[in-house]
């Protein structure tokens, strides 16, 4: 008995750790749509500015949080403190993965 209940427990606990490395955070996924937005802003015109960077990122956002339920979305946005972190974080994903190095 024990051992059937250890087992029970094992793959408990393999499947949360699964689909828990599997699960995107916000803000990476934030990150992964400005990402895109801005590869395609490049494709069209080889040059990006701030503005359509800004853009790109708030529109990511915009849909990102309203691909939440709402309670997760208002949860995000409550503490402003939080969210300048947050996005600091996806500025700083964005501009590390994703804009042009320049020499």
């Amino acid at each position: 008995m024990t051992s059937t209940l250890q087992k029970y427990s094992l793959f408990l606990v393999l499947l949360i750790t699964f689909s828990l490395s599997k699960a995107q955070t916000i803000e990476e996924e934030v990150a992964k749509k400005s990402c895109e937005c801005i590869d395609l802003k490049l494709k069209e015109s080889n040059i990006v500015s701030k503005e359509e960077i800004n853009n790109c990122i708030g529109q990511s956002l915009d849909v990102v949080l309203k691909s939440k339920t709402e309670k997760e979305a208002k949860k995000y946005m409550r503490n402003m403190n939080a969210f300048v972190e947050k996005a600091r974080i996806i500025y700083k994903s964005v501009s590390e993965n994703c804009l042009p190095k320049t020499n």
